[in-house]
């Protein structure tokens, strides 16, 4: 894997394989020795954050959904309807296989996490046929231009959730601190931001590509969303186990936030 040129969002297209990166990073949210308990912390602080009573609404945004659906398992008992949005086309078409039931990967273990957390005597199989009644549309987006979401026209979000999406996209600070505030702008006055992401580290692999991940540090990835207009709620941070181990990625840790927009 040395040498390897690393790749970048308009690499994603042409190089990203859904079915080998799920099967790399989602087939078990337990811990592992690339990225230990990473999953399991998303998975868990995706429940604290909706656990709390405090975040709902009617519309909910997932951001950069990407191939996988882990970010909705919680969000999507506290809203009425859930817009997908992803820049890739494959992996918005493994959404709609999802989506319509077709799709050969299985986020069970997943969905089976979740609803150990909530302690509900629910099933996988409802809470995923939940999931689905649930998403309204999964729409193209790309974060780069000023009006993400085009040609698509989407209302104001009560809630956006995203998960490992900022970080492949950015190569800078200023980057990051103007794509902040345009994902804020979708966000109603008092509504609630809850992210998933990494902190430090440079790249991330699928298969045999290796793929941006801009590496910035707590802080300065807490002042970012301050300067977009957010009040952060409450930022949880967890470290990999292995750092050396720097074959499929060198990030230093990840983290939950969760942030607020003031009412005016």
């Amino acid at each position: 894997m040395a040498g390897k040129p690393v790749l970048f969002s308009d690499d994603y297209n042409a190089a990203f394989d859904p079915e080998t990166y799920l099967s790399t990073y989602y087939n078990d949210p337990s811990p592992n020795p690339v990225v230990g308990d990473m999953m399991t912390f998303g998975l868990t602080q995706f429940h604290e954050a909706f656990a709390s009573g405090n975040i709902k609404g009617r519309q909910l945004l997932d951001f950069g959904t990407g191939p996988t659906i882990h970010s909705i398992i919680s969000s999507s008992q506290h809203c009425e309807s859930i817009l997908l949005a992803e820049f890739s086309l494959k992996n918005r078409d493994t959404l709609k296989q999802w989506h319509n039931g077709e799709l050969k990967h299985s986020f069970a273990k997943f969905i089976d996490c979740v609803l150990k957390l909530e302690r509900k005597e629910d099933s996988v199989s409802n809470r995923e046929a939940s999931m689905r009644e649930k998403v309204s549309g999964i729409i193209p987006c790309d974060i780069r231009n000023e009006n993400p979401f085009a040609p698509c026209f989407i209302p104001a979000a009560d809630i956006i959730t995203s998960s490992l999406c900022m970080e492949s996209v950015v190569l800078s600070i200023p980057e990051y601190e103007s794509y902040s505030a345009r994902l804020a702008s979708v966000l109603r006055p008092g509504g609630h931001l809850v992210l998933f992401g990494c902190v430090g580290g440079t790249f991330y692999t699928v298969g045999s590509s290796r793929f941006s991940s801009f590496g910035m540090t707590s802080s300065e990835l807490q002042a970012a969303w301050t300067k977009a207009g957010l009040e952060i709620v409450t930022w949880k941070e967890g470290r990999r186990p292995n750092p050396e181990q720097k074959e499929m990625t060198d990030i230093d840790g990840f983290f939950t936030l969760v942030a607020k927009k003031p009412k005016a």
